[in-house]
């Protein structure tokens, strides 16, 4: 089901299988850049703060967005400021930052409210939500979105995986990727 290449950010100590057959778009600056820097958990949580409090590391489509319309499954794995907080506040945080879906999605609504969960190891949170969003040429696509937070240090990986709850259902990929995630120098 997937193909063996994976990919891994040492700096941050994140992998994750790669989906077999996506197109990887990653964000090949900024992993050069990580690959001079003096990585200290001080600068690596700075970088964060200098770039709005989140970076994205990788986003895998299952489609070319050039060339296709319509719903693309999308996968993107973002390592974000945290903080010095617990599992509690961290949840509440997280709990607290969906109520702002509704700003941007009318209609958006959970399929999965927030959960605690287990990845690599590590006390986590999903939730699932579905929300109708419209493209530049005016079309409305039903999109689902599972969200996962895996704290780590003083930031956090967010992981979402973008498909539609009717078309492009791409739930058993995405169940069996969140498997291979590895968190931390050990893994």
């Amino acid at each position: 089901m997937y193909a063996q290449k994976q990919f891994e950010n040492k700096q941050y100590e994140f992998k994750i299988q790669e989906p077999n057959n996506w197109i990887e778009a990653s964000n090949k600056e900024l992993i050069k850049n990580l690959e001079k820097f003096d990585v200290t958990e001080e600068n690596l949580t700075k970088l964060i703060s200098d770039n709005k409090g989140s970076i994205l590391l990788t986003s895998f489509y299952k489609y070319n967005p050039k060339t296709h319309t319509g719903i693309i499954p999308t996968i993107q794995v973002n390592v974000r400021t945290k903080g010095n907080i617990d599992f509690t506040q961290f949840k509440n945080s997280m709990t607290e930052s969906t109520k702002s879906f509704k700003t941007y999605f009318e209609d958006f609504e959970f399929i999965k409210n927030v959960t605690e969960i287990e990845i690599s190891g590590i006390k986590s949170i999903c939730f699932i939500g579905k929300f109708t969003m419209k493209t530049q040429d005016g079309q409305e696509l039903k999109v689902r979105s599972r969200t996962y937070a895996i704290p780590y240090k003083n930031y956090f990986f967010q992981v979402n995986f973008t498909d539609g709850p009717l078309d492009e259902d791409c739930t058993a990929e995405f169940d069996g990727l969140v498997k291979t995630i590895k968190v931390g120098s050990k893994n």
